[in-house]
């Protein structure tokens, strides 16, 4: 099964146009959508309501917003508690910026036993439309930074997060890493999980996409000064070894794990904001 996961933070604007293109995708698949409101004050959850249409669509909400990161792993965890093993896990943005044309060609590698699958802008063929220059180069420095320290050498784009997740190999991460399975909580967070798990030897593959930004409305939410730190913060703990897992964890041994995931299910049950 197909579950597409998607934080949202003030993207009321942009929910009618993604439903438009995924509500039909989703449908056909028998896929399961969950959407992450990250504390938005816009009207983006009543958007996503209005726009269910009977689909097989359940929000998980935090109070106040906490970040992209924390977006992420609350999304993550949500699917977790109900995912099999070999089930696939596609962030999205909410955005609108995700081709979804695709995820055929996604899903493919994705059968053919990758544990992850990247969409990206930077590999050939890709590029992003509409993007101001400084922000273009900023992507790039930062793909380009940890592809050179973190072994990533044939990955193009580090930064992404339109992304198929393997749910086995997530839940294993999960076991690992503990309930914070991203520390970061905004943007580097895209990179610190794919750190994560291609050290512990998940295997990665990419497409290149196109991201056009002129199909968004509003304002970008990632702020310059403070993702500049988070990446500092990260380039240092992968220096220092904190990102790998340890030798000894459910990520060097593939074998069965005891599971977390009623555990993970009550508490995003029963918690607005998994801190």
């Amino acid at each position: 099964m197909i579950r597409f996961v998607i934080p949202a933070f003030n993207e009321r604007e942009n929910i009618g146009p993604l439903m438009a293109d995924l509500a039909p995708r989703a449908d056909a698949l028998g896929a399961r959508i969950i959407f992450v409101d990250d504390g938005s004050t816009d009207g983006t959850y009543e958007a996503i309501q209005e726009h269910r249409d009977g689909l097989h669509l359940a929000v998980v909400r935090h109070a106040v917003n906490l970040g992209l990161g924390t977006a992420i792993n609350s999304g993550l965890r949500a699917a977790l508690g109900e995912a099999h093993d070999d089930d696939a896990i596609v962030m999205l943005e909410a955005d609108n910026t995700s081709d979804l044309d695709d995820l055929p060609r996604m899903m493919a590698l994705y059968a053919e036993g990758y544990d992850m699958v990247l969409a990206s802008v930077y590999a050939p063929g890709g590029r992003i439309i509409g993007v101001a220059p400084w922000r273009l180069a900023a992507s790039k420095s930062v793909s380009n930074t940890f592809r050179l320290i973190g072994g990533l050498r044939e990955i193009h784009t580090l930064s992404s997060l339109y992304r198929v997740y393997r749910a086995g190999t997530l839940r294993r991460a999960a076991e690992t890493y503990g309930w914070l399975l991203v520390r970061e909580p905004g943007f580097a967070a895209n990179v610190e999980l794919l750190l994560k798990l291609y050290n512990a030897g998940a295997t990665v593959a990419e497409v290149p996409t196109v991201n056009d930004w002129s199909r968004r409305r509003g304002a970008s939410k990632m702020h310059l000064k403070p993702t500049i730190a988070a990446y500092g913060r990260l380039v240092a703990a992968h220096l220092v070894g904190r990102i790998q897992p340890p030798p000894m964890s459910p990520l060097r041994n593939p074998e069965p794990v005891l599971s977390l995931t009623a555990q993970v299910q009550d508490r995003v049950e029963s918690r607005s904001s998994p801190l």
